[in-house]
């Protein structure tokens, strides 16, 4: 944002502290907003009691899917749920978590997939292609099998390795690349640690080239138990990876099984390691599934996303909203 002119501004204020509601009127004041288009549960919270207390139209742009919400919070999603009017939701599953989790009225929440800008994917070269397997000893016939995402335990990551262990006997020419960090880092190297997966198993950290990294891959895993629809699931389509995926929330309602990548319920590592042996074995399958998946991403170009929310702020602004701070 800094970098193409935009100036954020902070609130600096812990996300429960009342600090942040005082300093967002503030702002919203100061800078003569229409609309606040809110995203994440502390930012949903605050910016909604701000725009009842400017009377300003509030847009939740939920992008999860607990199943639940802790007890401490319903009351304040009960309470906020009866005034949202505007919402998104990133699957149908982040939908439901709305109407049923945050009590918003069904008509208010409409799916809008995030989608990606195709143009932001890089194309990634094959010499660097190639550079980037030799380091962690993935070159000639070794097959990569790439994981993107927070560290964290409802991500699968321990029933990827399960399905690795599986898949050895059959398959022993393969690694698992474990991109990104988070909370579950220090379980998921220690599991790798006490089943001697170490040559198997290469962990690559935060990546901010992760889009290029990704084209290092034979296979894209998402082993998620939970997600609304992952940003990585829309990168790999974009660069045509071959895809192996829980049939989790958004997950499962843009991916069909045979189709444009090869799914398991959630959590069933056998089924898991059954579908990554039947793409790595039949090259003529894993063609066919980047096909799919290249053909896929055009549905969901980033393009169609802004433009839905572009016209959301026109349909709200001609309701008669305008700044009244």
């Amino acid at each position: 944002m800094e970098a193409s002119g935009l100036t954020p501004l902070y609130l600096n204020a812990c996300k429960f502290s009342p600090l942040n509601l005082v300093r967002l009127v503030r702002i919203l004041r100061q800078e003569k907003v229409d609309i606040i288009h809110a995203h994440g549960y502390g930012a949903c919270t605050w910016g909604r009691l701000a725009g009842l207390l400017l009377r300003m139209p509030v847009i939740v742009h939920e992008r999860c899917n607990t199943l639940k919400v802790p007890l401490y919070q319903r009351p304040v999603e009960w309470f906020l749920g009866k005034f949202t009017r505007y919402a998104f939701a990133v699957s149908e599953s982040s939908r439901q978590f709305c109407i049923h989790g945050r009590y918003m009225a069904p008509d208010a929440v409409h799916v809008l997939y995030n989608g990606i800008l195709m143009e932001d994917v890089p194309t990634a070269d094959g010499a660097w292609i190639r550079s980037e397997r030799e380091k962690r000893g993935a070159a000639g016939d070794i097959f990569v099998i790439g994981i993107v995402g927070r560290l964290e335990s409802h991500k699968g990551h321990i029933d990827a390795l399960k399905a690795l262990q599986r898949l050895l006997p059959s398959v022993p020419n393969v690694q698992i690349w474990i991109v990104g960090d988070g909370a579950f880092a220090d379980t998921v190297t220690e599991w790798v640690a006490e089943h001697d997966l170490g040559k198997h198993v290469k962990f690559l950290g935060f990546r901010r080239d992760a889009r290029q990294v990704i084209q290092c891959f034979d296979v894209q895993l998402f082993p998620s138990h939970m997600e609304g629809t992952p940003n990585t699931l829309y990168e790999a389509i974009a660069v045509g990876n071959a895809i192996v995926a829980s049939t989790a929330d958004g997950q499962g309602e843009i991916l069909a099984d045979g189709k444009n990548a090869l799914m398991f319920e959630p959590g069933d590592d056998i089924r898991m390691s059954g579908q990554l042996e039947r793409v790595l074995k039949d090259s003529a399958l894993k063609a066919n599934l980047e096909w799919a998946a290249h053909e896929l991403s055009a549905t969901y170009d980033g393009h169609k996303t802004i433009e839905t929310m572009q016209n959301t702020y026109e349909a709200i602004m001609e309701e008669g909203h305008r700044h009244t701070g």
